[in-house]
């Protein structure tokens, strides 16, 4: 006859209870925290909390916490990417869409503080953790290469395409630092998009 264990089986029911939360539940959480305090923030203790489930709830869906990080960074990535395909030149109108795109990026920051609270993190955490440099890398190389497909639509020169476009990165994320969280200042955002405008239109090659 078998030995009794001691311990009660698990139910059906109590496994759909842990297993209630998706992924991207813990992600979202995750999110509040790096934003709040940066990646020193992220314990799976404090989401637990936040979601209100017990921690064994977390290990349904990752391995340990170094998982829920890499997730977390590997998500970033993915959506700043799809946010890119979203933005993409089509060229049928390039002096438009310049001053669209740098209409979006240079007034982001005002509208979404948390974004860009969780960017500066992770850009904070890349110092630091060998894969969230690579991220950072690669979602820097694909802004860059956006506004080169950008600025090569317009016409500007090809040995001028690769600084205007670091120069156009650079300016629209330190403008999005500098504005993170005001508004009202849609007059300051208006001359830098105009100048901006104006050196990549002047570098064209006609």
């Amino acid at each position: 006859m078998a030995k009794a264990s001691g311990k009660a089986p698990s139910s059906p029911k109590a496994a759909k209870s842990k297993a209630q939360l998706t992924r991207d539940d813990w992600l979202d959480a995750a999110a509040g925290e790096v934003a709040a305090g940066g990646f020193s923030n992220l314990r799976v203790l404090t989401l637990a909390k936040r979601l209100g489930v017990t921690r064994g709830s977390f290990y349904w869906h990752f391995r340990d916490h170094e998982d829920l990080v890499v997730s977390f960074l590997d998500r970033w990535r993915d959506r700043r990417f799809v946010e890119l395909d979203y933005m993409r030149p089509k060229g049928e109108n390039p002096e438009e869409e310049l001053h669209q795109l740098l209409q979006i990026l240079l007034t982001d920051a005002a509208r979404n503080i948390r974004r860009l609270q969780v960017e500066l993190a992770v850009r904070d955490f890349a110092r630091r953790n060998e894969h969230a440099a690579r991220i950072v890398d690669e979602v820097d190389r694909a802004r860059v290469d956006q506004n080169k497909l950008l600025f090569r639509h317009l016409g500007v020169a090809e040995d001028q395409v690769e600084d205007l476009a670091r120069l156009m990165y650079m300016a629209t994320v330190g403008s999005q630092v500098v504005q993170a969280g005001r508004k009202g200042n849609e007059a300051a955002v208006e001359r830098i998009e105009q100048l901006v405008a104006r050196l990549a239109l002047g570098q064209r090659s006609d």
